[in-house]
């Protein structure tokens, strides 16, 4: 009999980033390696230009999923969607919405501020910006930052440049999202998360999905506060 875990209790994990930083392909990682681990979580996808979480997960029930895009919606969505119930949840946040969350948790949510782990992937200089903004104005929260590989030479730099060495040293040793190999294509392609493809046909694109999980699991595993599982 296969026993579902309930991830630890309450935390929130929000996923932040400039666009195209990896972060909706991260949040989708996360949550297919906590599926596949048979941990429960609340999904959320707050980014009403391009729902990528929701794509990946069709199953998610409609109130969700944030379709309205004006900015003052974001905040009553996390009030009465994300922060209504202490079940752990991971959020996908639309590039560049960080601002709203910022504000406020400086404003009304400082009382919910030390269950939110923002995970903030890193794939090129542009994201330098958004997370220091994080970083530094999100109060009690906590913040890991995610070199990710996938950006290749732009990553590298990214994280070579004196501003990002700066903020890690101050906010802690950033996380390593390695390369994903071809069957992150796949992914990509089918909008099939990876824990799905391991029952499929295809024992290539299986073994694939199954590296894919134990890279995340590698990701995550010096970062336990970062993790549901």
């Amino acid at each position: 009999m296969t026993t579902t875990k309930a991830a630890q209790r309450g935390k929130k994990y929000i996923f932040a980033a400039a666009g195209g930083g990896g972060k909706s392909t991260l949040a989708m990682l996360m949550t297919s390696t906590s599926a596949f681990k048979n941990v429960e979580l609340d999904l959320f996808d707050v980014e009403p230009a391009n729902p990528t979480l929701r794509r990946y997960h069709k199953s998610m029930p409609a109130e969700h999923v944030l379709e309205d895009d004006r900015p003052e919606a974001v905040v009553p969505f996390l009030e009465n969607r994300v922060f209504a119930s202490d079940r752990p949840a991971v959020v996908d946040l639309g590039a560049n919405m960080e601002g709203h969350v910022l504000r406020w948790l400086n404003d009304r949510g400082a009382a919910v501020a030390e269950d939110i782990r923002f995970i903030v992937p890193i794939s090129k200089r542009d994201g330098i910006t958004a997370a220091a903004r994080i970083a530094l104005n999100c109060g009690a929260a906590s913040v890991l930052l995610v070199h990710n590989e996938a950006g290749g030479l732009d990553a590298e730099a990214a994280i070579a440049d004196p501003v990002f060495v700066k903020l890690a040293s101050q906010v802690g040793q950033p996380a390593r999202l390695p390369q994903l190999g071809t069957t992150m294509a796949d992914v990509h392609r089918t909008s099939t998360p990876p824990h799905l493809m391991l029952g499929g046909k295809n024992r290539f694109e299986a073994q694939g999905a199954l590296t894919m999980i134990r890279r995340v699991e590698e990701t995550f595993f010096d970062h336990p506060e970062f993790r549901p599982w």
